[in-house]
């Protein structure tokens, strides 16, 4: 992979650096290793942190080993790593450490990415719905021009929706001759909870671009009066919680696709993996009749149920493995953080739009990544629980956030660690992030991964 070819070239340029004395006595090496889903940020924030001086004055070297959410785990539990990384939380049952403390580091969609020859018009990007991502991925649909997909991936009509509500807002949408009116009202309850917050109103034409026809601070009542525009969307945000869109018309998405009669092959994650436990929550908690297993970093342990043993599903190791396995795969399909798909663009591999709440199909971005986080809620612990109900038109509901694993007790690694960390969240992620196909944490996300930062080496 170029960039983490890269990263290494850079890492071993330090490392000669380091061997022809340059970098002071009292530098340390700080090892980490997990999950393999942020390891192209992790790469590349490494990398900036051993070079600045600014943060990093006593030249410590910090690295990183992409293996997995699991061994991460295990590995920073028995001392092999420094600080670990993961996507999800050690289980109820498994050692860890006593003074273990989680921090939030970077968010970013998990793509379902496939590689499909045939497809016309050509170029064109599939489309799935919910459904039918959990219905692949659990061994029923096994080919690329089955009915559901083929559905899914024809021109269809979405009703007009006149009325969105969410926490005791309400917006309402009515034509009158050539005007639209718009209302949004609160409850008293809804005032409170959302005191000093804006209300926004985005306009989106029929020919995709958007435009804010209304931002202002929550009331009991706000109207809007703008001109029709025959097709158009309007999407309600009270500050970063989204209330959804509200149309007059009814409208047509998405475009007929012809779908080649190729064998789905599933690729999958092997071992243990954050991202397996985060894309089996997703499936488990959108679509639980059909995925009903608790989420869990092995594959097998979360599918519905046995594996098939004919070839259509193999296993592949890592973001990478999975990725570099679906490039040489027609009719391959798997899911890996963006970044891995899309470096494996110019050959074939390319991201599904997948089917929201509120009925559009969405690509993976950083985007729509941050809007489908920004309703989420932040555990005391620093663990995130995602909302997968959220209904706003722009999110993408399949993603992860990645977690740095570390200590409170006052050790010299912790005490790197935290420094890192710090770094990592307020420099290294505001500025290479969304180039990388990663977002970086914001909002109430954000304020809590700096206060578990500060836990860190505290004692």
């Amino acid at each position: 992979m170029k960039l983490r070819r890269k990263i290494a070239i850079s890492l071993a340029t330090i490392a000669a650096v380091t061997a022809a004395g340059a970098i002071p006595a009292n530098a340390i090496t700080l090892n980490g290793g997990g999950a393999s889903f942020m390891a192209n940020m992790m790469d590349i924030c490494a990398a900036q942190f051993n070079r600045t001086t600014n943060y990093n004055p006593d030249k410590h070297v910090v690295s990183y080993a992409s293996v997995g959410s699991g061994s991460g785990k295990t590995g920073y539990q028995a001392g092999t790593y420094k600080f670990g990384g993961s996507e999800s939380a050690y289980s109820a049952t498994a050692a860890k450490p006593a003074d273990l403390v989680y921090v939030p580091l970077i968010a970013g969609p998990i793509s379902i990415g496939y590689r499909l020859d045939g497809v016309l018009p050509a170029g064109s990007t599939v489309q799935l719905k919910s459904e039918t991502v959990a219905k692949i991925f659990a061994g029923t649909i096994t080919a690329w021009n089955d009915p559901a997909i083929v559905a899914d991936n024809t021109v269809t009509t979405i009703k007009a929706v006149k009325k969105a509500t969410k926490h005791g807002v309400v917006a309402t949408i009515a034509k009158s001759g050539k005007k639209v009116n718009l209302k949004v009202t609160a409850s008293a309850a809804a005032l409170k909870r959302f005191k000093g917050k804006k209300i926004v109103i985005t306009r989106t034409d029929a020919a995709k671009k958007s435009t804010s026809v209304a931002s202002a601070a929550i009331t009991g009542t706000m109207t809007k009066s703008v001109a029709y525009s025959k097709g158009a969307s309007y999407a309600v945000k009270v500050g970063a919680i989204s209330l959804g869109s509200v149309t007059v018309d009814d409208t047509l998405i998405g475009q007929t696709l012809t779908m080649p009669n190729t064998p789905i092959r599933v690729v999958y994650r092997s071992g243990t993996s954050g991202t397996t436990n985060m894309f089996a929550n997703y499936l488990n908690k959108t679509n639980p009749t059909i995925w009903n297993k608790v989420a869990d970093d092995d594959f097998a342990k979360s599918a519905p149920a046995a594996l098939p043993t004919n070839g259509t599903f193999q296993s592949a190791s890592g973001n990478d493995g999975v990725a570099n396995l679906v490039k040489d795969t027609n009719g391959g399909i798997t899911y890996a953080e963006l970044s891995f798909i899309e470096e494996r663009a110019d050959k074939g591999v390319k991201s599904a739009a997948v089917g929201n709440n509120a009925g559009s199909f969405v690509v993976p971005t950083t985007a729509a990544t941050s809007a489908f986080y920004a309703e989420a809620t932040v555990e005391a612990n620093g663990l995130v629980t995602p909302d997968y109900t959220m209904k706003a038109a722009d999110a993408y509901l399949i993603n992860a956030i990645s977690f740095g694993l570390s200590g409170t007790a006052v050790t010299t690694d912790n005490a790197v660690t935290k420094t890192f960390f710090s770094y990592f969240l307020s420099q290294c992620a505001p500025k290479s992030a969304s180039g990388a196909g990663y977002a970086a944490l914001s909002g109430a996300i954000l304020t809590k991964a700096l206060a578990q930062v500060a836990k860190i080496n505290a004692g």
